[in-house]
């Protein structure tokens, strides 16, 4: 059976979601300690650029820089804190102008004195304040700054004539400062908001395990809620005789819009079960996964058994994520099986998993799966195949 697609309006509502999800992943209270390591960053720049100032062959140039750098610094400071903590993509990419030009100026105040331990400490710095960025902008742009930031300060150790033994430790120093930080921070980040979202996204299916076997999903209940409230207004208004019988055509072509509509719901309602919403729900399930559920059969498993079914198929979509990666389906129909104790209907579940082997799947599926029914795994050159045979209560 294939699942349908979302609507425009629920696409945009789904968009919003995910969204207000992202913004909400907690990660504003998690910069505190980027923030803290790009201050340190700073700071120990400035006390290197204090301690060598005498050093400085065209020592203007340099205190330029860190004149621009910190006037740069207040400014986006006192920017992120009067719009509530949010830095728009513009407001970052118009800061990282001036911050170029601070990299720019600093750099070529030492220029070819490099040997004599002259290092542009305000380009350093730099990497201070893309780490304390971190929570308040995606991490590509991050990397990207950062990249471009490591591609300056090689071009200009390179095209420097110094003797490299004498340097080559103060050099490893400017880069583990100003770079390392900045790669490692956007991995961390990264990884905190792609397991927030994925944590998320199984909270938010999580309801479909206890949802009524048939139904609508989540954001057709949404609207289905606001047609139903549009059918009492008219309703109400011609008990309060606001609205005159027979009807005017505008109102009467807005209640058979509203009819026509109200039936749609209810229909599809009775004809897309429980797990057809969760896939449809799911960020992780939706696009990746095949569901053929012709007899509607998974309306007839029970809570223990959603549950194990939806987790492991969850976990195994997330063990076999990719480009090309797809997990198929198929819930067959209900058949009988005679046992000592009377009749016992059953249904057979097969799961394939394209290109996963074996010691990829989480330990926590193959619990998962057990929970549903009596399990047979292979191994096949497609990838993972899963034989579930589940014992149901029809008509329960």
């Amino acid at each position: 059976m294939s699942l349908p697609e979302p609507s425009g309006s629920d696409r945009a509502r789904t968009a919003g979601i995910r969204a207000t999800s992202q913004a909400a992943l907690g990660t504003a209270r998690l910069g505190v300690g980027p923030g803290f390591a790009g201050a340190v960053i700073v700071v120990y720049s400035f006390v290197r650029f204090v301690a060598n100032v005498a050093a400085y062959p065209h020592l203007p140039g340099n205190i330029g820089a860190w004149l621009l750098f910190i006037a740069t610094l207040i400014a986006v400071t006192w920017h992120v804190r009067r719009t509530g903590y949010h830095l728009s993509g513009r407001a970052f990419w118009i800061a990282s102008i001036p911050l170029a030009c601070v990299a720019a100026l600093d750099i070529t105040a030492v220029w070819g004195h490099i040997d004599s331990g002259t290092f542009p400490s305000a380009a350093c710095a730099i990497g201070g304040v893309l780490i304390g960025a971190l929570s308040l902008r995606p991490i590509r742009e991050i990397v990207t700054c950062t990249g471009v930031l490591a591609l300056i300060l090689i071009t200009a150790i390179l095209s420097s004539e110094h003797d490299r033994a004498v340097s080559l430790g103060a050099e490893l120093v400017m880069f583990a400062v100003s770079i390392v930080p900045p790669l490692i921070g956007s991995l961390t980040m990264n990884a905190y908001r792609s397991l927030s979202r994925k944590a998320l996204d199984r909270v938010m299916i999580q309801s479909t395990v206890t949802a009524p076997a048939f139904g609508p999903e989540l954001m057709a209940s949404e609207r289905l809620a606001s047609v139903d409230h549009e059918v009492e207004v008219i309703f109400e208004k011609v008990a309060s005789g606001e609205l005159e019988l027979p009807l005017s055509p505008e109102v009467s072509e807005q209640a058979a819009s509203l009819a026509t509509e109200l039936r749609s719901h209810l229909v599809s309602g009775r004809q897309n079960t429980w797990l057809q919403h969760a896939v449809i729900e799911s960020g992780v399930l939706r696009g990746s996964l095949d569901l053929d559920d012709v007899n509607a059969t998974a309306a007839l498993l029970q809570p223990g058994q959603r549950e194990g079914l939806l987790s492991s198929l969850w976990l195994l979509a997330l063990s076999s994520e990719g480009t090309t990666l797809r997990t198929h389906v198929r819930i067959g129909e209900v058949y009988s099986v005679q046992r000592v104790s009377g009749p016992e209907q059953r249904c057979h579940i097969e799961i394939l998993v394209d290109d996963i082997k074996r010691n990829r799947v989480e330990p926590a599926s193959w619990a998962a799966l057990r929970s549903v029914g009596d399990l047979v795994d292979t191994q096949t050159p497609q990838g993972m195949r899963f034989a579930l045979e589940c014992a149901i209560r029809v008509g329960q």
